[in-house]
């Protein structure tokens, strides 16, 4: 039987069955009925976990609230030092309930961390959260591979450690943060566990007039009790994607700028399975920078696709009166099962822009740096991602896998030698587009086929993630530079964990 058709049909069968046949396997193997409320979740509409209830409302349109700025302790220039614990907390969405959730220092989405190229980090981090493990992974940063809070490196609950790590030169970009452990990684940041890192230029190419503002999206999806319900199967299928999308934790916030004002604005899309096709009405986008820093030179867009984990710098120019809206374009990133979200037509940010002048902006610059191409590879790679679904009379199982292996931490999938650029194509056979993710550097994306139709991408930029699409091939180049142990995976962190992810042995 063909793969999709095979998938819909055991679909079918765990769905006119008992929810006791609903079980899926996780990383571990172990079956997800040792999970609480693991079932398939009510399939009435996209909201697949509040108690069989329609999505719970949140207020809107307060005023967008900055992300918290974490302390530096250090007292003394080129030093960064900080604490961060990870702990529960609580959090009110809607007027009248209180959330548990999970908590960098308090707050979700977790302290906006700001450190310059050539800094020095040192960061405690303090892990809380009763009975588990977890870690910081500084995602698309480039920190030794035993600072990059991997999962074969866990901090038990109770524990502490330090992370430190130095920021080289030509660094600066938008970055983030988030745990990393085996197995929970997808629950701990739904909770809450989620927080921007900004590597700040010496030399500054965007003027500063346009301000700089972190804007990270999370979702969240809320039961009649206002508690977050666990993952159903078709979370773990795929991915989990909430009722709501959030602005820094809030939803459609407003913000107010004077007509003529541009504003330089950096989007996170730190949620674990949405995929953002994003467009600003009654405003002009300009792309400034990707994942890993500013591009060449700045580039018009009439819309942007974020696939969970990318992030983009843009200058958007409010040259208009009246209501300028980012909105939600649809996207089909392909859907197993029930609930597909409705992702089209949210208005995620608004802003007000005044009749007054703004004071006068001086222009963007037409260069912003260079931007070397990483050269001939030598090495050739090439991964396959699929899925298999598994049944039998008592349970269904469901692996996401790379060149038909689930991840085994125990295994070494890749030997690469620091230094060397390799050619790594990615290829999906699966059934819906797979964000893919490389620990520890930044790669350049080098082309895309479809259909037998080969493409370039439009403008040359450092990245950590790129969507492979359902049925696309992306050609990637990639050098790692320091030695060790790194991961590679799909950024669903549901797919993550149900297989979908190996280790790259980067030897000196």
């Amino acid at each position: 039987m063909h793969r999709r058709g095979f998938l819909a049909a055991g679909l079918a069968t765990v769905l006119a069955g008992p929810r006791a046949l609903a079980q899926m396997k996780m990383d571990d193997r172990s079956n997800m009925d040792s999970m609480p409320g693991m079932d398939m979740g009510d399939h009435s509409g996209h909201d697949m976990g509040a108690m069989g209830q329609g999505p719970v409302s949140l207020p809107e349109g307060q005023p967008l609230r900055e992300l918290p700025l974490l302390a530096n302790e250090a007292g003394r220039p080129g030093l960064f030092r900080a604490r961060l614990t990870a702990a529960p907390a609580t959090a009110r969405f809607t007027a009248d309930q209180d959330t548990p959730i999970l908590a960098y220092n308090g707050t979700s989405p977790g302290p906006l961390i700001e450190a310059y190229e050539g800094d020095r980090v040192e960061i405690t981090f303090f892990n809380r959260i009763e009975g588990e493990p977890s870690t910081i992974h500084w995602h698309g940063m480039p920190v030794p591979a035993d600072q990059d809070g991997n999962p074969m490196d866990p901090v038990a609950a109770g524990a502490d450690r330090v992370y430190a790590f130095d920021l080289p030169e030509g660094s600066a970009g938008t970055y983030w943060y988030h745990p990393h452990p085996h197995g929970r990684t997808a629950e701990q940041v739904y909770r809450g566990l989620a927080g921007a890192f900004v590597i700040k230029a010496k030399t500054d190419p965007v003027p500063a007039a346009y301000g700089d503002t972190a804007l990270m999206f999370t979702d969240l999806r809320l039961a009649a009790d206002g508690s977050m319900p666990d993952n159903t199967m078709i979370d773990m299928m795929n991915g989990r994607v909430g009722d709501h999308v959030l602005v820094n934790g809030q939803k459609n916030p407003k913000l107010a700028v004077a007509v003529g004002a541009k504003r330089r604005l950096r989007l996170y899309n730190a949620t674990n399975a949405r995929f953002l096709r994003l467009a600003f009405a009654n405003a002009s986008m300009t792309v400034i920078g990707s994942d890993g820093g500013l591009l060449e030179a700045p580039v018009a867009a009439d819309e942007i696709l974020l696939s969970p984990a990318e992030r983009v710098e843009l200058v958007v120019a409010f040259d208009r009166p009246g209501s300028a809206t980012l909105t939600t374009l649809p996207y089909d990133r392909g859907w197993m099962g029930p609930g597909r979200p409705t992702d089209a037509g949210l208005t995620l940010l608004t802003v007000g822009v005044s009749e007054t002048p703004a004071e006068a902006m001086p222009p963007l610059p037409e260069r912003l740096r260079p931007i070397a191409p990483l050269g001939t590879p030598g090495v050739s790679r090439r991964l396959v991602l699929t899925e298999a679904m598994t049944m039998n009379a008592a349970s269904m199982g469901m692996d996401f896998l790379i060149n038909g292996k689930t991840f085994d931490m125990g295994r070494v999938d890749i030997i690469a030698r620091a230094g060397d650029t390799e050619l790594w194509e990615i290829v999906n056979q699966a059934d819906m587009d797979h964000p893919f993710h490389i620990h520890g550097t930044q790669f350049q994306v080098v082309e895309r086929e479809r259909d037998g139709k080969v493409a370039k991408p439009p403008y040359l930029a450092w990245k950590d993630t790129v969507n492979v699409a359902r049925g696309e091939t992306v050609r990637l180049l990639t050098r790692q530079e320091r030695p060790g142990a790194r991961m590679y995976h799909c950024h669903i962190l549901e797919h993550e964990q149900l297989g979908m992810m190996g280790i790259v042995d980067v030897q000196a």
